[in-house]
This record gives C-alpha cells, structure tokens and sequence, in this order.
C-alpha cells in the first residue's frame, strides 16, 4: 500500500520524468494513469510470470493494479497520506529503492573477470571440478541434547554401521530420522564435502544440525567430473557476483567514511561507548545469481524413514 501511495502521490507532482521509456497509459483509473512500467514491475512481482506474459495473464494482473489504485485514491482522499505513520513508511520505501538502485548502478561497474582468474578458480576446487563426485550418503538425523552432542559424536566414530549406531540411538531413547541421499560435490556445504571426500566407503562423519547432530555415512561413490569448458560460464558468474559485492562494500565504506554521521538522543552515549560511526552500514541486500558450486544439476533423491 505505500508503494502504491507512493506512485499515487508522485503522479501529482509537475515534475516530467528522467526516462519517459515504458510511461505509456496501459489504463486510467478515474483520471489517474497507470503506465506499462508499473504494469511491468507489478509482472515481476508474480511468481513465475514474466514482464512478456501473454494479454489474458498481463490483463489479471492489471486489473489487481487497478483494484490497488482505487483503493489508493480512497486512502489519499481520507488523507491517510498525511498521516505520520504512512509518511513514514512511504519515506522509508522511497529510501531503500534510492539506496538498492545506487548500489546496483555502482555493482554494473565491476569489471568481468578474467580468464585466468577463472582457470585458477577451477584448478583450487578439484573436489567441485576435476575431481567431482556423486556422494550416496545415509543419513541419520539425531535430536541430541547439548549436553549429550559430544557423547554420540563419539558413538559415531566408533561404531562401525550405521545399523549399530541406530540400535545405540533407541537404547539410549534419542529420537531419530534416518533417509538415503544422493548428492553431487556442489550439493554438499564446502566444510561438509571437505570431511566426505576424506572418508571411504562404510566410514562417518558427525556435522552439527538445526536440533543436534547428523551421522553421514558413505554408501557409494561415483565420479563425475565437470571440464572447465563445462564449469567456466558458472565460475564466471559466481567471480562475476563476488566482484559486485567487493565493489558494493567498498563504496559503502568509502561513502560511509565521508558522511558527517551524528547519534542523537540515548543513541549518542551508546556510539560513544562503542566506537559506532566509523564502519559501514549494512547495504540495502541485492540478489545475486547462483554460485558456481551450484553449477551442476541436482541430483538429490531423498527417501525419509522416521524412528
């Protein structure tokens, strides 16, 4: 709704925009217009709906712009425009969008990166490339205490099957998942593939979870190595998203480090103590694309047994 007041109360300003691209009416709502780039960006706010969609489904989505729209003009014509907590808030969307498109613009600056930077990308992952494999782990998912994790790491290390470890578990009354998962290399957190490439076939490993531990056990192993010709565009990208963000954290700081910043009120003796006032903001979040450890297709096939 504040975007929509927003855009409702920015229409009503005599001032003619910078880009006039995309402003051609796609429809009037008692007199208001409402223009082929709101269509759009209201497009790309519907989930697997692209910008081009058809007239049918463009059309259903024009018309819940108009619905917005008359509901807006109501709101403005209560004055609910004026209202502190509505400034408020339209302010402070207006603020992130200045922000998140300043650092786009800034991010759009960074340059390719090169091809050897590529190369060496490759060659210092041999685990996610010339070495890739296709893991088949069992998995035990255990809901360990905090007071009891060291315990059944333990017990993990030294039984020798899973089918041991699982007979432990109910003894002990622990509650338990158990499946059977495939994973490639990238599928794996880089701390976790680190640990499974180590182990052979019947071994496990202890990682922590969101409500204890996890025992990964090794089934198989399958070789699937990617080619650099294969991985390049995906390594590409992901060093591509890492410049970006050095890009976009170097502005911050700099801009940051040339802004007169004063605390006010009860927040001024807590940045005294602190030090705050010299380090960067957080910067408004940016999407970015998959990393290239994501660069093979999945192959997770999960089956799921609760103890």
């Amino acid at each position: 709704m504040a975007a929509t007041l927003l855009a409702a109360c920015g229409q009503k300003k005599d001032v003619a925009p910078a880009d006039t691209a995309g402003s051609e009416a796609v429809a009037k709502v008692n007199g208001d217009e409402l223009t082929a780039n709101q269509l759009s960006i209201a497009l790309l706010k519907q989930r697997g709906m692209r910008p081009d969609a058809g007239d049918a489904q463009a059309k259903q989505v024009l018309d819940q712009l108009i619905d917005e729209q008359i509901v807006a003009q109501k709101a403005v014509a209560a004055k609910l425009d004026q209202d502190p907590k509505v400034v408020a808030q339209i302010e402070a969307a207006r603020r992130d969008i200045l922000a998140r498109r300043f650092l786009e613009a800034a991010a759009e600056t960074a340059a390719k990166p090169a091809s050897d930077a590529v190369q060496k990308f490759y060659d210092s992952r041999p685990a996610l490339f010339a070495q890739r494999k296709v893991y088949t782990l069992q998995r035990i998912d255990i809901q360990a205490p905090d007071d009891r994790r060291t315990e059944v790491d333990a017990h993990v290390q030294s039984l020798k099957t899973s089918a041991e470890l699982t007979d432990w578990l109910k003894s002990q009354k622990l509650q338990f998942t158990t499946k059977q998962e495939q994973d490639a290399a990238e599928q794996l957190p880089p701390l976790v593939l680190d640990k499974v490439a180590a182990i052979k076939e019947g071994q496990s490993i202890v990682v922590p979870s969101q409500f204890g531990v996890s025992a990964l056990t090794l089934v198989s192993s399958a070789s699937a190595p990617k080619s650099l010709a294969d991985a390049g565009a995906a390594i590409e990208q992901f060093l591509g998203n890492q410049g970006r963000r050095e890009v976009i954290m170097n502005l911050q700081k700099t801009i940051r480090d040339g802004a007169k910043v004063e605390y006010q009120g009860r927040f001024a003796a807590l940045a005294a103590a602190t030090g705050d006032g010299a380090s960067p903001a957080s910067a408004p979040s940016l999407s970015v694309a998959p990393a290239a450890s994501n660069a093979a297709p999945s192959a997770s096939q999960n089956s799921s047994t609760k103890k």
